[in-house]
């Protein structure tokens, strides 16, 4: 068998998707409105022998073309994956690899975990600052809703109006009572989960989830900026209430120190961004992570077509927990094999991630000015 690793890179495209969703997306506990539209720069790498390798990339066209004629073994090497060189195109090039291998992604990174990848509607954001509190109720009905009828069963509810929109007091109010209209919304089967985005405090944290025991928190994402004293206070205070909520964290820049406190267990989900590491980067911090009993679940807000990618990592460990998500109206993508069952995304075994776009769609996309082909 030829040499992956000797193959060349001959011609490299990019196309940047734009989607919309179903409603504007509102304001987390620190910045504005988020409005409606999806952008994904999806890259295709074409080698030697012509195989296209499609990913999630940031590519822009100088890096782009210093990249061509080289070859792959200088951007990528497996076991491991990509070098600092090929960073920018980790997705794609774990897609050619598998290819290359004629696997479907999850099995050259490992195969252990489940290929029904369990997902959550991330899109409950702060919706409601003008509304009343009959209003708010009636809002996050209609949110839960609309996830429900995109297929999702897990909601992720944006919290901490008190740090920065409303009075703390009644900003803490109207949380509470968020969290209990998705509950009662998405019903009693369902994972809720709470993200404050770094705008709480210890305090804030604690009487949330001493006022919402009855909702059964899943996770409660970044409640305050990572400091080891505050980590452990809100896991022992979770502890001590015989709650199993977890605490996910290490979305936004952790500091050093972040993994010594995973490993003595004061945070429970690993959440770095995926995009921004890369799948190269998780595989080694899953395995480093495993023995700890901590979980993985990488932060992707603001993509649709990064977890086709993203649900291959996730078949490919024992301990990844739920994959962001959120409604979006999506076309001009080919997906070979890949479906949505119960709230869960199938990964197929259809060599490489099973994701491409439309030829009609490319031949736009490299023309349009944010896209290109070289």
């Amino acid at each position: 068998m030829a040499d992956l690793h000797a193959e060349k890179i001959v011609q490299i495209e990019k196309i940047v998707m734009k989607f919309k969703r179903p409603r504007i997306i509102g304001h987390n506990a620190r910045i504005g409105t988020h409005g409606d539209r999806v952008t994904d720069p999806i890259v295709r790498i074409h080698t030697t022998n012509g195989l296209v390798g499609v990913g999630w990339s940031r590519l822009e066209k100088q890096q782009a073309e210093a990249i061509i004629g080289k070859p792959v073994g200088e951007l990528f090497q497996l076991p491991d994956g990509v070098l600092p060189s090929g960073k920018i195109l980790d997705m794609p090039l774990w897609d050619l690899a598998a290819k290359w291998h004629n696997q479907p992604l999850y099995q050259l990174l490992g195969a252990r975990g489940s290929r029904e990848v369990e997902l959550y509607d991330g899109s409950i954001y702060i919706d409601d600052l003008q509304a009343s509190d009959q209003q708010t109720h009636d809002i996050f009905h209609e949110e839960v809703k609309t996830g429900i009828n995109y297929g999702y069963k897990n909601f992720k509810i944006k919290i901490g109006r008190g740090g920065r929109w409303m009075p703390m007091a009644k900003g803490l109010d109207r949380d509470i009572l968020v969290i209990h209209a998705v509950r009662e919304a998405a019903g009693s089967e369902a994972k809720i989960m709470l993200d404050t985005n770094n705008g709480g405090t210890l305090n804030s944290s604690k009487e949330t989830l001493a006022q919402c025991a009855d909702v059964g928190i899943y996770w409660f994402e970044e409640p305050f900026a990572e400091d080891s004293a505050l980590c452990e206070a809100l896991k022992n205070f979770i502890r001590e209430n015989n709650w199993n909520t977890l605490l996910a964290d290490g979305e936004s820049w952790p500091p050093h120190s972040f993994f010594n406190w995973v490993e003595r267990k004061f945070i429970d989900v690993v959440q770095h961004d995926l995009r921004a590491e890369g799948i190269s980067w998780w595989k080694k911090i899953a395995a480093q992570i495993e023995p700890w009993g901590a979980r993985c679940a990488p932060h992707c807000w603001g993509s649709v077509l990064e977890r086709y990618a993203h649900a291959h990592f996730a078949a490919s460990i024992p301990h990844f927990e739920l994959l962001e998500a959120a409604p979006a109206d999506v076309s001009g993508i080919v997906l070979n094999g890949w479906h949505m069952r119960d709230g869960k995304l199938i990964v197929p075994d259809t060599p490489g991630t099973g994701f491409d776009l439309e030829p009609d769609v490319i031949a736009q996309g490299v023309k349009a000015e944010d896209g290109f082909r070289i």
